[in-house]
């Protein structure tokens, strides 16, 4: 029964093609369910790659390994995910199959899931447990690789299951985070889930002290250094050069020049110095076509939202001896002039809780306008249309337990509802109508507090904002926002350390550290690991027991 034919046994074939009372009937004639193909594939691999659920059932009862790795060391949940077989994938973690083991290249069933953009099989791995944080030969864990291979979708999944917010910000052993590879490789939209959703940090450098900012800037990419600039990064960290994004910015532009001009010489042609624009270079960043006007349209808005002009890099040079265009030169001293007298702060990132077009946009995907208002905490943060998909508030991080989409004033009818009351949190009239209430029209209770809708929105108030509304201590006032990072801050840092707990420590004992790991993988201090005979964390019996030194 266990001979081969074409190099394959009876049990494999059975297998792949789905013949269940085939494989009964050889299983009852002691057959070797562990038998290997030249590729190392068994049974059970083979099962997998014919999308034979029922299959996977009998050799399980077998007492077949689901485990099992083949040549590539893929498991069979590797080749269920690579070959898109749901059900399978589904059946073989049922079964106990370990959702997170390496191939050859150290790529888990998640990588393999990313690469091939199955979201539906990367949701079922993540709810089975499957772990985000281990990377593959080439220091990409998850979130890497699907910043690195542009998948925004596959991100928001990700994101939405993340256990921990912090792993949002690991780095590879060069010092990138995902945000960082999503900057160099320009995919916005990934960069812009990782800002909004994930709360990424801006400012994190990698080995040559460059944050994603500086990559941005570096290729060229505005949409993204619009996006880092307008969420709040920093624009005067230096890298290992000493240089700021500014820096970059002069240096692209005036390399471009340079090359336009050899060029310009080779056919006997010298155009004269390019004048910029004023209104395309503040705000329309962006909208130039040409390479070197892109460089100085990035330049301008950098120094327009407030980028230092006089820091000096580790050749004394400021990002204006990098220009030796005169026109550029007093162009990004008017931006940054404007900018620190106050005429164009309305694009400063200090300034951005202002930025009315902003806050109207949906915090998810940018296209629509926020209209659904989150319960408890009364912010507005989304479109209808994504707000399913949040489970936690985008601006104060508590958990959403109501979704309420905002409708016409119930009053005038012509306006849409823009004040929210409290108590009792019900937004249902627009700002003229609203000021008239003492009580709410929908449950008649009384209302303390008349909160507007740019409040919700996480900005500040206006100057007609009454005494009550700006005295206010509900969640959406600007002047909790600072304590709420600071509060989230802490939070990041007290589960970061909880999870180096829990992995340090005996889970029996929790009083000593772990220092026996059994053949399973799980672990225990030596004290408890010698008196048991059961992992006591997946229950399977220890056949060996190997102390670390």
């Amino acid at each position: 029964v266990n001979g081969q034919c074409a190099g394959h046994t009876a049990m494999q074939a059975a297998s792949q093609n789905g013949h269940v009372d085939i494989l009964k009937l050889l299983l009852k004639q002691n057959v070797d369910v562990e038998a290997e193909d030249k590729d190392g594939d068994r049974a059970v691999h083979h099962a997998a790659f014919g999308d034979e659920g029922a299959v996977i059932e009998v050799l399980h009862r077998g007492s077949a390994d689901l485990n099992a790795r083949n040549k590539r060391r893929q498991t069979p949940l590797h080749i269920a995910v690579n070959k898109g077989h749901l059900q399978v994938v589904k059946t073989l973690l049922d079964f106990g199959c370990h959702p997170s083991l390496q191939d050859s290249e150290g790529d888990t069933p998640l990588h393999d899931a990313i690469s091939k953009k199955r979201d539906d099989i990367l949701a079922v791995l993540l709810e089975a447990g499957a772990d985000v944080t281990i990377t593959n030969n080439n220091g990409f864990n998850a979130l890497h690789h699907a910043a690195l291979r542009g998948n925004p979708s596959a991100m928001r999944v990700l994101l939405s299951k993340l256990p921990r917010p912090w792993i949002v910000d690991e780095k590879k052993d060069d010092g990138y985070t995902a945000l960082h590879l999503a900057a160099l490789n320009n995919h916005v939209e990934v960069a812009e889930l990782l800002v909004h959703q994930g709360n990424a940090n801006l400012d994190i450098q990698n080995v040559n002290q460059q944050t994603a900012l500086h990559l941005a800037v570096e290729r060229q990419h505005t949409q993204i250094v619009r996006l880092l600039v307008r969420a709040g990064a920093k624009l005067d960290i230096q890298d290992k050069d000493g240089d700021t994004p500014l820096h970059e910015a002069l240096r692209h532009h005036t390399l471009s020049q340079l090359r336009q001009l050899q060029d310009m010489q080779d056919v006997g042609k010298v155009d004269t110095a390019w004048e910029p624009s004023k209104n395309t270079l503040i705000m329309g960043l962006g909208t130039q076509g040409a390479e070197k006007k892109s460089a100085a349209s990035i330049a301008c808005f950098l120094a327009a939202n407030g980028a230092d002009l006089s820091i000096r890099n580790k050749k004394g040079q400021s990002p204006l001896d990098l220009c030796p265009d005169p026109s550029l030169c007093k162009a990004l001293a008017k931006c940054h002039k404007e900018k620190v007298s106050g005429q164009v702060g309305s694009r400063s990132p200090s300034m951005i809780n202002n930025d009315s077009e902003t806050l109207e946009e949906c915090m998810v995907c940018s296209d629509m306008k926020r209209d659904t208002l989150f319960g408890p905490c009364g912010h507005i943060a989304t479109c209808s249309l994504c707000s399913p998909r949040v489970k936690k508030c985008l601006i104060c991080k508590e958990q959403v337990q109501s979704r309420t989409k905002i409708e016409e004033c119930v009053v005038c009818s012509d306006k849409k509802a823009a004040v929210l009351f409290q108590p009792c949190g019900h937004m249902c009239a627009c700002e003229n109508c609203a000021s008239l209430m003492k009580k709410c029209v929908q449950c008649r209770a009384v209302v303390e507090r008349r909160v507007p809708f740019i409040m919700c929105c996480g900005g500040k108030g206006t100057e007609d904002t009454t005494d009550d509304i700006s005295s206010g201590n509900i969640p959406v006032l600007q002047k909790d926002k600072d304590n709420t990072n600071v509060n989230a801050d802490v939070q990041k840092l007290q589960q970061q350390l909880q999870d180096i707990k829990e992995q340090t420590m005996c889970p029996v004992c929790l009083d000593r550290l772990k220092n026996m790991i059994f053949l399973c993988g799980h672990g225990t201090c030596q004290l408890c690991g010698d008196r048991m005979s059961e992992c006591p964390i997946c229950r399977k019996a220890i056949e060996r027991r190997i102390l670390l030194y």
